[in-house]
């Protein structure tokens, strides 16, 4: 069984635009970041984020960017809203590896917020060893089909060719693996005050993945409670990274690194350094990406998901 989320095939003989545009799609904005390859060079040649104003609709809004960016039927791969998805970490059960999805489906089913049936479930694989003498586990998403259709419809109906569906957790690790070196294992952090991702891989792949339950506001390190909240912030960062080495039987992680923010990455940085083991860096993935000079940091940074999306490397990777 291979990674991959809800991975759809769409077919057709239309002219499309090279590359892979990455969307990211809220009820209040558009994210789309358009990105293309030739041989080991990549290059964001677009990159737009755009608020989805009253009375309008996402629909109409993505067909407009697609429109003006000039990518009509170019292939695409869109990453679900936090909101919209759950994650668990569960065993895998013992059957052929295109059943794992089905029987997946009711090994969670007491533990979803909605009818088993009204969900769309799929799955992907840790690697082989990260449970070294342990029951080998997988991580299972699980979506609203409707969100999942309605998802699909707008990106058909403005015109893109939409290849995968994926998630937060696996656009981050697409954005770390294209940036760092992780052949040592490396914890890439996304702290934000709607919710807060930490992934932990090595050599590309995703062997870790947690929600982080304390709030980080754009603001956090004005709060008169800082000190307090880093502190609660650290001690679930290293919990995790103790889950990694001991239940995972994995070397320490030789670095941990957290996503640009607006305005307090660098004291974000030195603050988190200063409560934590390992060092602390910044992914500064928006320096490391070739783009036009006409695309600022402030905007990569502020369509990190699209990016990731847009960076995934094997769009059949894991078809079931």
């Amino acid at each position: 069984m291979k990674e991959g989320v809800f991975l759809l095939a769409w077919f057709g003989n239309k002219k499309r635009a090279e590359g892979l545009v990455g969307l990211s799609i809220t009820d209040q904005r558009i994210a789309l970041a358009h990105i293309t390859r030739k041989r080991d060079d990549v290059f964001l040649e677009n990159c737009v984020r755009r608020g989805i104003a009253d009375g309008s609709s996402a629909r109409q809004q993505l067909a407009d960017i697609v429109v003006e960016a000039g990518l009509a039927g170019a292939q695409c791969s869109c990453v679900l809203a936090p909101r919209d998805y759950n994650i668990y970490l569960v065993e895998a059960p013992q059957v052929a590896d295109d059943e794992v999805s089905a029987a997946v489906r009711w090994k969670i089913k007491d533990l979803l917020d909605m009818p088993v049936d009204q969900a769309v479930i799929d799955v992907f694989a840790l690697p082989e060893d990260a449970f070294q003498g342990r029951s080998k586990m997988v991580y299972a998403v699980a979506a609203s089909r409707t969100s999942v259709e309605q998802l699909i419809d707008t990106v058909d109906r403005a015109g893109l060719d939409l290849q995968t569906i994926d998630i937060p957790e696996l656009a981050m690790r697409n954005i770390s693996s294209h940036v760092m070196d992780d052949r040592n294992g490396l914890a890439f952090v996304s702290l934000k005050e709607s919710g807060s991702t930490m992934n932990v891989s090595r050599d590309g792949k995703l062997y870790l993945t947690r929600k982080i339950n304390t709030l980080v506001g754009p603001d956090a390190l004005l709060q008169d409670d800082w000190e307090m909240v880093r502190d609660r912030l650290a001690l679930e960062i290293q919990r995790s990274l103790d889950y990694y080495e001991s239940q995972m039987g994995q070397n320490p992680v030789s670095q941990i690194m957290i996503a640009p923010r607006l305005k307090d990455t660098e004291s974000m940085m030195n603050s988190l350094g200063e409560a934590l083991a390992a060092p602390v860096g910044v992914l500064d993935y928006a320096v490391e990406l070739a783009s036009p000079e006409t695309i600022t940091p402030e905007t990569k940074g502020a369509c990190m998901m699209a990016i990731g999306a847009a960076l995934r490397v094997n769009l059949h990777e894991g078809r079931q």
